[in-house]
């Protein structure tokens, strides 16, 4: 019966103390959470021959990290991208890659707002491809 008591006791004073955290939370607190979300960035989509694809995202948080990787695949073995970059809101080139079928990336991301992907399908054998990417925005 004391052991019951006790324990009733000791999760009564862990409620009060998680409620009263809990309405107490101000400004900074929400903030550092927000700052621990992530910004997952998953898209699949097809190219045409001769055309360049984008895909963005926001960065509202800075400075953060963006990590990740790409792969193009086409018919009859024709996989090859002509290029792939990633800038940032002023258009400055953070990565860039040519003549691949598949890339990763890990950037430092110090400014917010859109950054783009942009993926280039061009060059001598002119077949659609299809682009898969994978990306991760996770701020410091």
């Amino acid at each position: 019966m004391k052991k019951s008591v006790l324990l009733l006791g000791a999760a009564v004073i862990v409620a009060v103390g998680v409620a009263l955290l809990l309405s107490n939370r101000d400004e900074t607190t929400v903030r550092s959470w927000e700052r621990l979300a992530t910004t997952r960035i998953t898209k699949e989509f097809d190219i045409a021959p001769g055309s360049v694809q984008s895909v963005s995202f926001d960065a509202p948080r800075v400075p953060g990290t963006l990590s990740g990787k790409w792969r193009a695949s086409g018919k009859a073995g024709s996989d090859t991208l002509s290029g792939f970059t990633l800038t940032d809101p002023s258009d400055a080139v953070l990565d860039s890659s040519f003549k691949g079928s598949s890339g990763s990336f890990q950037v430092k991301v110090s400014a917010a707002g859109k950054h783009t992907f942009f993926f280039e399908n061009a060059g001598l054998k002119q077949t659609p491809r299809h682009v898969m990417l994978d990306a991760e925005f996770t701020p410091d």
